[in-house]
């Protein structure tokens, strides 16, 4: 059972009698305004094997770590431990990658190896201070002590020049009230999910009330260091909701880390602990992640993906339909009969108000028959969300037209075997809440040549890394 601390606990909180002056020495203006301009996460790599300051990893695994959370706008880290590879290796490579900002955790404050790593660390420009302990005076099962910490911290300042914090869970400072004394800023846990609140706009409610408790009642600069939802593990828990409250949160005034950047397996202490990751295990982004990379890549929905044939050369109708072929076919036949490829993908995952700034199809050749290119005859792109009543293709769908825009052209030649059409965003709707569909044709109708025309493309029917790909980058407002 939590006891949260309320604004009255910190308000007549007291620096005990006795207690280290050099435990705390204020951050200053300069440092939190660079803190401020800074997108933190919190990492660990997810092949950790025994506990936060004791890893298996190697420079690689890594810098591909680090570089997907880069490509989802992250410019700081926080980590938890500094032992082997975590204190020696990481901050050279985040600095080499471009990390703003690195906040060196120290899981045991008595561990000589993390501290002697987080001093050597500290000539680098990234480092901008550090985090001893977490969670270790968790209630009344305590792995240090607040004296031990406040050596540690008065220590490793007085060693590095950096500041120094610790993080212990919010309520925790109800049970120690001297952890507002701790530190050279305030740097708890704060979790909405842990406080029977799982859903987005009352868990953003929940972390700004907290928040700016602890601003109106403590002089102290105030960072929470781990907030958050579970994408999944128990009822009510969603990618979705995932989303929506990190970036609700990020629109308030209170300055946080994401937590964390993947899914950590190990965790087995409950059913939600793997599942706090933006991306997965395997680096793949959940769609917070994709949301911060603002790039989302759909493959086409065979089911709706086909080809039609036009009734006679000069009708401008359709009448034969093929939804099932893993080949589309696309140009004229021997009776100068048009062939007209369609492609269906399902973008209704995409936020709401996304403002799409790129476009991007991608067609995979499988082959040629005749010259469906002659006569400089391009091969066309036009986008509709429908192109009749819905997304089941249909004979009417060769030449509906209506609410149907010429989005552009593919490139002349593919591209290692891929047909590229970058596409307007200006003409061209993508359905942010159900299916865009895309239809292939050429400029011109057919060459009069009484022979098949036709470039041999894969719809969704085929295999996965056949597939034809829809590559979106996007902003939110």
């Amino acid at each position: 059972m939590y006891i949260y601390y309320s604004p009255k606990t910190m308000r007549e909180a007291v620096l005990p009698e006795g207690f280290p002056t050099n435990c705390s020495l204020p951050v200053d203006e300069e440092w939190i305004a660079k803190v401020s301009d800074i997108r933190w996460v919190t990492y660990s790599s997810p092949n950790a094997v025994s506990s936060r300051g004791s890893y298996q990893l190697t420079v690689e695994s890594i810098q591909k770590d680090l570089m997907a959370l880069k490509k989802a706008g992250f410019s700081g880290l926080v980590t938890y431990g500094s032992a082997g590879i975590m204190g020696r290796a990481l901050p050279t490579i985040a600095q080499s990658l471009g990390y703003q900002g690195l906040i060196m955790g120290i899981w045991n404050p008595s561990n000589q190896n993390e501290l002697n790593n987080a001093r050597n660390a500290s000539a680098l420009p990234i480092v901008m201070g550090y985090g001893i302990g977490n969670e270790g005076l968790y209630q009344n099962r305590e792995r240090y002590t607040i004296p031990e910490l406040c050596s540690a911290i008065s220590d490793l300042r007085s060693g590095t020049g950096k500041p120094v914090a610790t993080s212990e869970e919010i309520d925790d400072y109800a049970f120690h009230p001297e952890l507002l004394f701790v530190g050279d800023w305030l740097f708890p846990n704060a979790h909405p999910y842990w406080h029977s609140t799982k859903y987005p706009m009352d868990a953003v409610e929940w972390q700004t009330t907290r928040y700016n408790d602890m601003v109106e009642n403590t002089d102290r600069s105030i960072f929470f260091k781990e907030v958050g939802l579970p994408t999944s593990g128990a009822p009510g828990l969603s990618e979705k909701n995932h989303d929506l409250y990190y970036r609700k949160l990020a629109k308030t005034n209170v300055r946080f880390v994401y937590f964390e950047g993947f899914d950590q397996p190990s965790k087995a202490n409950s059913s939600v602990e793997p599942h706090w990751g933006i991306f997965n295990a395997a680096r793949k982004p959940k769609l917070l992640g994709w949301n911060l990379m603002g790039y989302r890549l759909f493959t086409s929905n065979g089911v709706n993906d086909g080809m039609i044939r036009e009734c006679s050369e000069t009708s401008g109708t359709g009448c034969e339909v093929d939804a099932s072929s893993e080949i589309l076919t696309v140009g004229d036949d021997p009776s100068n009969r048009q062939v007209r490829g369609f492609l269906s993908f399902n973008t209704s995952s995409l936020p709401d108000d996304a403002v799409i700034t790129s476009i991007r199809l991608k067609v995979r050749v499988e082959g040629f028959a005749g010259n469906p290119f002659d006569k400089r005859r391009q091969l066309k792109v036009d986008a509709c969300p429908y192109f009749g009543s819905s997304a089941k293709l249909q004979p009417a769908d060769f030449q509906a037209g209506e609410s149907c825009v010429d989005a552009g052209a593919f490139d002349g030649k593919p591209v290692n075997g891929w047909y590229i059409a970058d596409l307007d965003p200006a003409v061209l709707l993508i359905n942010l809440n159900g299916v865009t569909q895309f239809r292939l044709r050429y400029s011109l109708d057919d060459d009069n040549d009484q022979r098949t025309d036709y470039v041999k493309l894969y719809s969704g029917d085929a295999d996965n890394a056949s597939k034809p790909m829809l590559v979106l980058r996007y902003s939110i407002p």
